[in-house]
């Protein structure tokens, strides 16, 4: 069983480094290649440690391996936020959240009776990854990433419940002989679904990145034509200030105008360049919030009766929305704004989806 282990995990490290070493040599994907190096070495540190043979290393090797495998919780999280988050601020607290389980694995070292909770925590943290993953699917514009979702997640979901999971219920050292083999076949089958996925002569890894891999294809009028009359209808609609309605969805937005739900995700995004819809629908509410804040007849008015205004349900989402969009929050911008003595003429304003398609780079 001992060979059998070995062979096995050998060849899960072998194909995960492939990957990984793939996507560096890409300069097109090399933003997500460094994460998925980073989950390849310290899963391979892992994968040693936690085998058959591990008693079999040199003990000169097993400083590195551990301090290699302590970190796979923050490998793994930089691979997903940068697949799925777009924001790199909107990260730092997954990747927070991520140290603090590391600085556990490294406290258990000296107190052995944190393991438990290390497990615990780990296991809680891969499923909160997970659910992040999940409710932000909605929100999604980039349809190569949406399609990789489900596959993704699933992969994800091996690796969290593989390393979590064994170590919450059976304890670091005391795993069985056959559930560590198993552990190390759901290793090569993850690993080898992702190089079945990467190793293509056209990676769909760049779904993280802004770049485009291919030329363009060939234009199609009637589709073009289509798109247009999409872009139009959805103009006619925010004109009509459908994006101050709270808790608007695409899907409601789709079946406003009478467009396929999945057409409309295309139209926002590669014709309008938009990752994902609350960023899209915010950026009409806070240039409305703009016009309010800079007017001096509304200065009494108060920031959560603009935010409920321009369609926001309370004031924490508006504040970030705000100072995402504009560098600073809406206090400091109606502050600047009235102090100049000058109307939002001053200021940049949004414009609308028929002069961002008419400004999108063809």
């Amino acid at each position: 069983m001992i060979l059998l282990d070995l062979s096995i995990r050998g060849a899960a490290i072998a194909v995960a480094i492939l990957s990984g070493v793939a996507l560096l040599m890409n300069r097109d994907t090399r933003p997500i290649g460094r994460p998925v190096m980073a989950v390849a070495v310290t899963l391979t540190c892992y994968i040693l440690l936690s085998g058959l043979s591990a008693e079999m290393l040199p003990p000169a090797l097993f400083p590195a391996l551990i301090s290699g495998a302590i970190f796979v919780p923050l490998a793994v999280c930089w691979l997903v936020v940068t697949v799925f988050i777009d924001e790199a601020r909107d990260r730092r607290p997954w990747l927070a959240a991520a140290g603090l389980g590391v600085f556990l694995c490294i406290a258990s070292i000296w107190v052995p009776s944190l393991e438990p909770v290390r497990g615990a925590v780990m296991f809680g943290f891969f499923a909160a990854l997970l659910g992040m993953a999940v409710l932000t699917a909605k929100e999604d514009l980039v349809v190569a990433r949406m399609r990789f979702r489900p596959a993704f997640l699933s992969a994800m979901a091996v690796l969290g419940v593989s390393i979590s999971g064994t170590e919450l219920f059976y304890g670091y050292r005391s795993v069985p002989d056959p559930v560590i083999v198993m552990q190390g076949a759901a290793f090569l089958a993850l690993a080898f679904s992702y190089a079945l996925w990467v190793l293509k002569a056209e990676p769909k890894a760049c779904i993280a990145c802004e770049v485009r891999l291919a030329p363009p294809p060939v234009i199609d009028r009637r589709a073009d034509a289509v798109d247009a009359a999409m872009v139009e209808a959805l103009n006619a609609a925010l004109e009509a200030g459908i994006w101050r309605r709270e808790g608007l969805t695409i899907a409601a937005l789709g079946a406003e105008i009478g467009v396929p739900e999945h057409r409309l995700r295309g139209v926002i995004n590669q014709r309008l360049g938009f990752r994902n819809f609350p960023t899209f629908i915010n950026s009409y509410r806070i240039a409305a919030a703009k016009e309010v804040l800079a007017d001096p007849r509304e200065a009494r008015r108060t920031i959560l009766e603009i935010a409920y205004d321009v369609g926001f349900a309370s004031l924490g989402p508006f504040n970030k929305a705000f100072r995402d969009q504009a560098g600073e929050s809406p206090s400091e911008f109606r502050r600047r704004a009235l102090d100049s003595g000058r109307s939002l003429s001053g200021f940049e304003k949004t414009p609308s989806v028929l002069e961002s398609e008419r400004l999108r780079p063809h």
